[in-house]
């Protein structure tokens, strides 16, 4: 039995794909879905949980009947969790599945709003509206949701800076603890890709970059502090289970196409609705952890600490330090306001 303070559910169903989307997700019927919780509950009685942070990931997990979402809330072993996200989709949220999360003890709900503009969202292929999205999130706050997390897309084709502007703006007005902002990645096998082959899209880096620095600014000044690249929270609600992937800590995944990292191994669930299985575990060195550690923790505004990357990359370190991308502050390497707009070149060279 393998002991576990970090779980990720993998719910692999959307009523739609996206176009810009990637993640493994199916459309689903209730047959499907109703053997997915059942395959989902054989592979979690295979480990003793306890469990600090869980996050309930897709696809739509809040898609899940809640007939169904029960069977798999009850058989989570709670206890000493302090931070458990479910991930909605605005167009899935109800009053009743709401209060089954509370429940059950999910104290955190990560909205997949991407846009607060109707052509944005026709754009992405959402399947909710502007209005839709709003009347959901006041729907979990009548539930007695006190953290909430937005998430928003930027760089999307046909928007300009004005449309971004006034998304955060409406974001910044409904008062979420967390918002995360990310730009647009051409992804393969989605139609925004099929798009950008065929020449109909073509992304512009000066603006994406230019929205990039609008919304850090704006955040910032509504009192969100920047904690990692596409991550704002108001203090002390910055997301402790993404955390713990980027300070390099052991996790488990459930659910078809789900990865696992623990101790030196690493697998992924094989990408199928029923009968899943673990792949082939790599085994990963320590300096291999110890490059990803350094890599996806100057992701960070905290950085790292100096005993992880010193004598390992004091060269890099010294290049990077000259370029002024990064920064020692008392014993963390950190990244400057430059470095975090070039994070992907930092990351780079201690990979």
């Amino acid at each position: 039995m393998t002991k576990v303070e970090h779980l990720y559910v993998h719910v692999p169903f959307c009523a739609a794909k996206c176009n810009y989307c990637a993640f493994y997700s199916e459309a689903g019927s209730a047959e499907q879905m109703g053997a997915y919780v059942d395959g989902a509950l054989a592979e979690l009685s295979r480990y003793e949980l306890q469990p600090r942070t869980i996050f309930f990931g897709g696809g739509t997990p809040s898609l899940l009947p809640a007939t169904l979402m029960r069977r798999l809330l009850e058989k989570i072993p709670a206890g000493d969790v302090e931070e458990w996200t479910i991930e909605c989709n605005p167009a899935t949220v109800s009053t009743e599945k709401a209060k089954l999360f509370r429940e059950f003890g999910v104290n955190r709900i990560s909205m997949g709003v991407q846009a607060l503009d109707d052509a944005m969202l026709e754009v992405l292929g959402r399947v909710h509206s502007e209005d839709s999205a709003v009347r959901s999130y006041e729907k979990l706050r009548a539930a007695g949701f006190e953290n909430i997390n937005l998430d928003l897309m930027f760089g999307l084709p046909g928007q300009t800076m004005a449309h971004w502007q006034e998304t955060l703006r409406r974001a910044i007005a409904l008062q979420p603890e967390h918002l995360s902002t990310y730009c647009l990645i051409l992804e393969e096998d989605t139609e925004f890709w099929r798009l950008f082959q065929s020449g109909r899209i073509k992304p512009d880096a000066e603006q994406e970059l230019a929205m990039y620095e609008a919304g850090i600014e704006m955040l910032s000044a509504a009192g969100y502090r920047q904690y990692e690249i596409s991550n704002f929270a108001k203090p002390g609600r910055e997301c402790a289970h993404n955390i713990a992937y980027w300070e390099g800590k052991d996790y488990l995944g459930i659910g078809p196409s789900a990865c696992s990292t623990i101790g030196d191994r690493r697998w992924q669930n094989s990408a199928e609705l029923t009968g899943w299985k673990p792949g082939r575990a790599e085994v990963i060195s320590q300096e291999l952890r110890a490059s990803e550690r350094a890599a996806f923790g100057m992701r960070m505004n905290a950085g790292v600490p100096g005993e992880l990357v010193r004598g390992r990359w004091d060269q890099e370190i010294a290049e990077l330090l000259s370029a002024e991308l990064v920064q020692w502050r008392g014993d963390r390497l950190q990244p400057t306001r430059r470095g975090i707009l070039f994070a992907d070149e930092v990351a780079a060279e201690f990979l």
